[in-house]
């Protein structure tokens, strides 16, 4: 029997159904709250250094881990399978209609948000039970150094100025960045239980978004430079809040320290013109002012460029262990030295999966 599919549905109607989806989940997330308070959680060891997510069982069960652990990878492997479908088996040609595979990885997705809401309610651990919790923060940090390494043509990395990488770089990352994007989110998807907090249910919106969005590669919106960094930026929400809720005043580092990837590089893609600018600039160096002359130790300023540091540092790492690899494999020779001008009609660098 031969499936059939819809062969008219606008990206741009799939994207206000996804909307609309993650944020009725959301709030079926706050439902939970009564219910998830019949588990009993485990209690850090004072005696144990580090971060204690205290999202897990105390007594986990072979169903708790087996059935995150299952819909982790299942997940991951048919959204990799329509990943490869899309790049091997599609013309890459962008329009406003979706295709079979963009139909296929929405409902894959909606299909797993759905499966994890109910795995917390019977079962409640995520992956984050067996796994450290700076491998899901890692994630996240991966996929933003990636965004600012494909996104460098279009709006530079500092200040609007461009970092010369070669042309075959970027054509690497175009081929392979579905796959590790896709990771990324799923990853950090099933590695938390869908619990009640503001920092949990900001994640979770954010992370559905991006899968939904990942879903659309080869539509016209798929590329939309607004979206796009509107997904790229929910990660500073996100962080704060998550920071705010542990307490100890990790919250400015987490704030300042987005905040500061948005002055140096995000908004300069976002056509602003330079009074806007400007004025950006005077709010944050002020807000910065006013919090470590007032609010905190004027020592603690260095807050404020820990993230952008990580994050900058690992794009050049990332473009030197390519390079490396890619001279060592003889693939350069294949590819013109000099990297011709980025088009204007698109950006370079879709924020999402599955390009």
């Amino acid at each position: 029997m031969q499936l059939s599919f819809p062969t008219h549905i606008k990206d741009r109607v799939a994207i206000n159904g996804s909307i609309i989806f993650s944020v009725v989940m959301c709030l079926a997330i706050l439902l939970l709250g009564t219910w998830l308070l019949q588990f009993e959680l485990a209690v850090p060891d004072t005696n144990e250094g580090g971060f204690f997510y205290e999202w897990q069982l105390a007594n986990p069960t072979f169903l708790s881990r087996a059935t995150a652990w299952l819909g982790f990878g299942v997940h991951q492997i048919l959204i990799w399978l329509t990943i490869w479908w899309a790049i091997e088996r599609s013309p890459r040609k962008y329009g406003d209609t979706l295709r079979p595979v963009n139909i296929i990885a929405l409902a894959i997705n909606a299909i797993f948000i759905v499966l994890h809401y109910l795995q917390t309610m019977f079962f409640y651990d995520g992956i984050a039970q067996d796994l450290p919790s700076w491998t899901a923060q890692f994630t996240v940090i991966m996929m933003l150094f990636v965004i600012l390494a494909m996104e460098n043509r279009r709006r530079g990395l500092f200040f609007g100025r461009k970092v010369k990488f070669r042309e075959e770089f970027y054509r690497w990352m175009r081929d392979y960045h579905g796959y590790a994007f896709s990771f990324a989110v799923i990853y950090t998807f099933w590695f938390h239980p869908m619990i009640p907090t503001i920092g949990h249910i900001v994640g979770f919106l954010q992370v559905m978004l991006v899968m939904f969005q990942g879903s659309l590669m080869f539509t016209r919106l798929h590329l939309n430079r607004k979206w796009n960094f509107l997904l790229e930026i929910l990660v500073l929400p996100h962080a704060a809040s998550v920071a705010l809720n542990q307490g100890g005043g990790i919250v400015y580092m987490f704030l300042f320290g987005f905040l500061a990837i948005f002055i140096a590089t995000q908004m300069h893609g976002l056509g602003l013109k330079t009074w806007v600018k400007n004025v950006f600039y005077a709010g944050f160096l002020l807000s910065v002012a006013i919090t470590y002359g007032i609010l905190r130790a004027p020592y603690l300023v260095n807050e404020v460029i820990r993230i952008p540091m990580v994050e900058y540092l690992m794009v050049f790492v990332m473009y030197w262990g390519w390079l490396l690899i890619a001279r060592l494999t003889g693939k350069l020779d294949r590819f013109r030295e000099n990297e011709p001008a980025a088009p204007d009609t698109a950006p370079a660098a879709p924020a999402a999966i599955g390009d």
